[in-house]
């Protein structure tokens, strides 16, 4: 829980005494003791309760359920109900997953690659030897890498444009 970011310092004003609390309560709820730990499933439908999200929200309420329930297989359900109380009671968990600050996504066409592509003079020589052979014009022949460079930035820009 600590690398999802759900038990990081406490933004909701929660000592440590209040997150044992919580996780204790977590913990008699998901049946750790009765059911030897929590499977990785039943923690998944539980913390996305806490986080508002619900995996079957038409499934019915076990008569006393207040967070979820277990079916006969032993598997873990909450419903909309069910995961707005679970949401409200544990909201610390809630909070400090809210304020994990994940480094942004960049937008496709802002990333910057350390890698710029450029032609050896070698290549240059035999692009300008094959366009004069193939009736190019003289100044196309004599394009040097930096010119084709500008030359697709300005193509580039007229694009934008």
């Amino acid at each position: 829980m600590e690398r999802l970011s759900f038990l990081k310092q406490s933004v909701a004003g929660g000592k440590e005494e209040e997150i044992k609390e919580v996780l204790t309560k977590m913990w008699q709820t998901l049946e750790g003791e009765k059911r030897n730990g929590a499977t990785v499933e039943t923690l998944k439908v539980f913390l996305g309760a806490v986080m508002k999200i619900v995996f079957a929200p038409e499934v019915p309420s076990a008569p006393g359920a207040v967070y979820g329930s277990f079916s006969v297989e032993g598997k873990y359900s909450v419903n909309q109900a069910e995961a707005t109380k679970i949401h409200k009671d544990f909201i610390i968990l809630y909070l400090n997953r809210k304020a994990y600050n994940s480094p942004a996504p960049t937008k496709p066409g802002e990333e910057e690659y350390s890698f710029k592509p450029s032609l050896c003079e070698h290549s240059v020589t035999l692009a300008n030897s094959a366009r004069e052979k193939h009736g190019g014009s003289k100044e196309q022949a004599e394009l040097k890498p930096a010119d084709h460079v500008e030359m697709l930035n300005q193509a580039k820009k007229e694009l934008d444009a």
